[in-house]
C-alpha cells in the first residue's frame, strides 16, 4: 500500500512511518524538511502552498501536519486552506483521506487550535474521509505538548495542582500509530470519526506526577492553584505577546470533555499500554520490573545488594526462559526484600504461582552462589569459624526464625491482600 504522510518529520509522523515500513507499506513524505532517518520518496510542501501533486497510485493520505508556532498574527485560514488543497489532491489520485485531529476540536473552542481542527474535520468528513481524534499523546521522545510538559516538570521543583483538575485521556504515540495503521489497513470505506485514547480519564495532576516519577525519576511537590488564576495569567501573556504555542496547548486542556473510546478501541482490537509503562523512554516498564524483581530476590538470598552483573544475568534468564514475564510482586516486597520471608504456601492463591515463585527463588540462589557475595554467604569464606562465631550464627538464626513466625500471624494476611491487589491491577 502506498501511503502519503504530511508532517512526516513530526512527533506522530515519525513513529507512524517507522511502523508502516515494518508492515511493508510504501511511504511518501509530504513535509517541509526531508526525513533523514530513512530513505523514502519526499515531496516538499508548505502549508501556504496553493497546490500539491501526489504520486499516482497513492492509496491513502494521512494528514498530520499542523502549525506549531504561535503568534498574534496567526491566520486560522492557512491550515484550513492547506487541508482543502490536500483533500483535492487526494481526490485527484483516488486516494482515501485521513485527518488526525484533536480532542479539543469544537466549533466554539476557546483556542484557535481547537477551532481550526473542527473546521478541517468538517471538510474531511464531507469529502468522505476519516477523522481520528486522539487523546493526549505521550511517550517515547519528548515532543509536542508532551515534550512541553516533560520540560516543565524537569525544570520546576514545585508544580501546580489545578483546582478543579483537568481530566486527560492519554494514549502512547506507539499505540496511536498502531491504531492509525489499523484503520488504513482495514476495510472500512465509509467516512467516520474514530476516538483513540485511554477509556478512563486521569487528572492532569496525576499525569504530571507520573512524568516526574516514571519518566524523570524525580520527586515534585504540588501546590494547589485555582484554574481560573492560570487562565487569567495566560490571557495577560497573550496581551503582552509573550505566550508561546506550548502555553496555548496546555490552556486547551481545561476545555476537554470525556471521549467514549471503548467501542473504537474494540473495533480496531487495540489494547493500550498502561500510563506507568508508557512513560518510560522504552515505552515499557517490563525490563525495569525484571530488574526490581531480580534485585529483591538476590538481595534476599545474599543478604546484601547484588552486583550489577548478577542482575543482568537474572534479567537474561527471565527473558529467555520465562518470556520476560515478571511475578508482579507488590512494591512493598520489592522495596523491602526481607518481607519475602512472609511468602509461604498459604499466601499464594494457586499452585502455579507458588511453584513459579519457588522456581525463581531457586534460580536466584544459583545465580547468587556464583558471585563473590555468594561465596561469603554460603561458604563462609573470609569469616571466622571458631566455636563462639558458630554459636552467634545459631543464635541469630533462631532469633530471626522466632521473629518471623511471630510476625506471620499478622503479616501473611497483609501480604496475601497485597498479592491479590497487584493481580487485580494487571
Amino acid at each position: 500500500m502506498r501511503i502519503a504522510v504530511t508532517g512526516a518529520t513530526g512527533y506522530i509522523g515519525t513513529y507512524l512511518i517507522g511502523l508502516a515500513r515494518t508492515h511493508n507499506h510504501y511511504i511518501t513524505a509530504v513535509s517541509r524538511r526531508r526525513p533523514h532517518s530513512r530513505p523514502m520518496d519526499w515531496i516538499p510542501w508548505e502549508m501556504s502552498a496553493k497546490t500539491v501533486a501526489l504520486p499516482p497510485g497513492t492509496d491513502v493520505v494521512v494528514h498530520l501536519a499542523a502549525e506549531t508556532t504561535w503568534s498574534r498574527d496567526r491566520n486560522e485560514e492557512t491550515e484550513v486552506l492547506a487541508a482543502e488543497v490536500l483533500v483535492a489532491a487526494a481526490r485527484k489520485v483516488r486516494a482515501k483521506f485521513m485527518f488526525v485531529s484533536s480532542q479539543t476540536a469544537r466549533p466554539h473552542a476557546p483556542t484557535s487550535y481547537g477551532r481550526i481542527k473542527w473546521r478541517i474535520e468538517e471538510q474531511v468528513l464531507a469529502a468522505g474521509g476519516w477523522v481520528v481524534r486522539p487523546g493526549l499523546v505521550y511517550g517515547a521522545s519528548a515532543r509536542g505538548v508532551f515534550g512541553t510538559l516533560v520540560d516543565i516538570v524537569g525544570r520546576v521543583p514545585i508544580l501546580p495542582a489545578f483546582l478543579p483538575a483537568p481530566q486527560v485521556q492519554p494514549i502512547h504515540v506507539h499505540d496511536l500509530a498502531e491504531g492509525l495503521l489499523r484503520i488504513v489497513e482495514g476495510e472500512e470505506a465509509s467516512c467516520r470519526t474514530y476516538v483513540l485514547a485511554g477509556s478512563q480519564p486521569v487528572s492532569f495532576t496525576r499525569f504530571l506526577h507520573e512524568i516526574a516519577r516514571s519518566r524523570l525519576r524525580c520527586h515534585r511537590m504540588f501546590l494547589p492553584i485555582p484554574a481560573s488564576l492560570f487562565l487569567g495569567c495566560s490571557r495577560v501573556l497573550d496581551v503582552l505577546s509573550l505566550r508561546r504555542w506550548g502555553i496555548e496547548r496546555v490552556q486547551s486542556l481545561f476545555d476537554l470533555s470525556k471521549m467514549e473510546t471503548v467501542s473504537d478501541l474494540n473495533r480496531l482490537g487495540l489494547v493500550l499500554r498502561s500510563l506507568n509503562s508508557g512513560l518510560h523512554v522504552s515505552g515499557s516498564a517490563r525490563k525495569r520490573r525484571m530488574l526490581q524483581e531480580g534485585l529483591a530476590l538476590l538481595t534476599y538470598v545474599l543478604k546484601t545488594r547484588p552486583e550489577n552483573a548478577a542482575l543482568r544475568r537474572y534479567v537474561r534468564m527471565i527473558e529467555q526462559l520465562r518470556g520476560g514475564e515478571t511475578l508482579n510482586l507488590p512494591n512493598p516486597l520489592l522495596r523491602h526484600p526481607a518481607l519475602l520471608s512472609l511468602l509461604g504456601d498459604s499466601t499464594w492463591d494457586n499452585e502455579a504461582a507458588k511453584a513459579e515463585f519457588a522456581w525463581r527463588m531457586d534460580a536466584a540462589t544459583l545465580l547468587g552462589e556464583a558471585t563473590p557475595a555468594g561465596s561469603v554467604r554460603f561458604l563462609g569464606l573470609g569469616r571466622q569459624h571458631g566455636l563462639f562465631s558458630r554459636g552467634q550464627v545459631l543464635v541469630k538464626a533462631a532469633t530471626c526464625e522466632l521473629m518471623w513466625r511471630s510476625l506471620s500471624a499478622v503479616g501473611v494476611p497483609l501480604v496475601r491482600k497485597m498479592l491479590a491487589r497487584a493481580k487485580a491491577a494487571l
